[in-house]
């Protein structure tokens, strides 16, 4: 009766592990840099939420990174309706969904020129419209993504590995592209 393993039989097995593994880790590590282009996507969105709400909404908002959850959120400061007199306070906005950073997914995040470290934090916006200028740095394994919003924009600039990415929801002038006639 035969208990073990010839030498061939080692080898052979070997060189197929070899040769699978050559092909599955590649895909991996992109798979990491697609889940940080989703959360950088997501991350650009809730800068521009954020922003509109500011600018536009009747109620303060902020940007918190909340430890419970380990997700960044959209926070609006409203008042208790069933006791108007107590003093509003923060909620997560219900209708934005929380963005999570993937595993091995780095995020950096700068408020006016400071570092916000730590598992909590939160950037609140200006009722007087001079919110702060916000930048936030994405990084994994051959992915490096800047997403920067100044304070009067509407959404954020984002920059990949050192090139300006155009948003293609911006706004175009139909008449400077000659464009002014065509049905929308």
């Amino acid at each position: 009766m035969r208990r073990g393993f010839t030498l061939l039989e080692l080898i052979v097995v070997i060189s197929i592990l070899a040769v699978v593994s050559s092909v599955v880790i590649p895909r991996l590590r992109n798979l990491s840099k697609g889940e940080a282009e989703v959360a950088c996507e997501r991350l650009s969105e809730l800068l521009s939420l954020f922003a509109w709400r500011d600018n536009a909404g009747s109620q303060q908002c902020a940007i918190y990174m909340n430890p419970d959850s380990a997700a960044i959120e959209l926070w609006t400061l409203e008042p208790n309706p069933n006791r108007p007199t107590d003093p509003a306070e923060w909620i997560p906005d219900r209708f934005v969904q929380p963005v999570r950073m993937p595993e091995g997914v780095e995020l950096e995040v700068m408020a006016d020129g400071m570092r916000l470290d730590g598992s909590e934090w939160r950037i609140v916006g200006s009722p007087s419209g001079n919110r702060a200028r916000i930048e936030m740095r994405v990084m994994t394994n051959g992915f490096d993504s800047h997403l920067r919003m100044e304070p009067h924009a509407a959404m954020p600039t984002r920059v990949d590995n050192g090139k300006v990415i155009e948003d293609q929801r911006a706004v175009q002038d139909l008449d400077a592209r000659g464009m002014s006639r065509e049905p929308w």
